[in-house]
This record gives C-alpha cells, structure tokens and sequence, in this order.
C-alpha cells in the first residue's frame, strides 16, 4: 500500500512535468483553443453533478473555470491549474493561471475542477487582476445575502465570488492552512 501510495505520487509529478513542458512548445493561439475546449468540459461536468451551477452561470456577472491537479506530501502542499475567466457583460475573456499552496498534513495527488461564479465587476475587477486571494472551507450550501442568490453546493471564497469543485480522480488526505492565488496569464491576454 505504501509502495502504490509512492508510485502515485511520483506518476503526479512526473506527469506535470510533463505537461508543463509540452504547454510551453505551444503557440498563444494553440493554447487559447486549448483552454477555450477544456473550459467547455468543465461546465459540462459541473452541470452533470451540480445542476445549480447551471442557472447560476446564467444570472452572474461572470464566471470562471480552472482545471487543476495537486500534489500533497508531508507538510506541504502544491496545486495549480489553469483556465477561462468570462465576463458575460462585456464578453471578455481572460485566460488564468491557479496557484495554491498548504502548508500541514498533506498526502496524496488529484486533479479536479473549479467554477467560480462571480457576482459583480467589483469582484471581477479583483478576481482578474491576480489581487484576489482566498482560503478554503467547506460547505454544503451558500446563500450571499446580499442579492439573494443561493448556489446549492457552492463555497464562498471571496467578497462577490463563489467557487463550485469536482474531483475528477485521485486522492488526497489534507489538514492544512491553505492559500491560493488567481492571475491572467500574460501572454495569452
């Protein structure tokens, strides 16, 4: 078991290595296309498990939509993703970058998504310029308070933003202080 445990997460990195390295042989436009198809799976699969994200991506501001991975060993932590921020108002689009740090009990390696619904250009205005920064918690159900809206089996993260997550595979045991960091990309905007 402990071996399998080691050989998992060494395939993790191994494997990020690697797409990091073919990533970077792409062109801007390439990885656009890349990011614009996968963004499409993501809202595909949230709207499979959590039909309300559906209706909530229709009634915002804008929305995002992050693939990640993690990596969890000993006391730290180290996921990253990357993906689409869509502003519905303006129709722009602002390709992300996810860095997400833990620092606690951490063992174990997944991939998985992220939606984050965004209530207003206050939050959009801090959620693309890389100057949002939030934690994690856990819950079942969020309602803002301040609109009205409820989004079952969302999270609130920041001030006007809210984030669905699905694991797509892998496991991780995680007790840990944990921040995350969202930026655009500079040479794909």
């Amino acid at each position: 078991m402990k071996r399998k445990f080691i050989q998992l997460i060494l395939f993790a990195l191994v494997l990020m290595t690697a797409s990091t390295v073919l990533a970077a042989k792409k062109t801007p436009d390439e990885l656009r296309a890349e990011l614009n198809d996968m963004s499409r799976q993501v809202l595909a699969r949230m709207y499979q498990k959590y039909p309300s994200s559906e209706r909530a991506i229709q009634s915002v501001y804008a929305y995002c939509t992050i693939s990640a991975s993690s990596v969890k060993w000993g006391f730290w932590g180290d996921d990253h993703g990357r993906g689409v921020a869509v502003n519905q108002n303006t129709g722009e689009r602002i390709y992300v970058k996810m860095q997400e740090l833990s620092l606690g009990l951490n063992f174990g390696a997944k991939e998985y998504d992220l939606l984050f619904v965004i209530l207003n250009k206050e939050a959009w205005d801090k959620f693309i310029s890389g100057n949002i920064k939030f934690g994690s918690e856990i819950s079942a159900q969020a309602y803002d308070g301040v609109t009205g809206d409820t989004f079952a089996d969302a999270t609130i993260v920041a001030n006007g933003v809210w984030v669905y997550q699905l694991d797509k595979k892998g496991l991780a045991v995680e007790l840990t202080f944990k921040g995350a960091k969202i930026s655009p990309y500079k040479n794909l905007n």
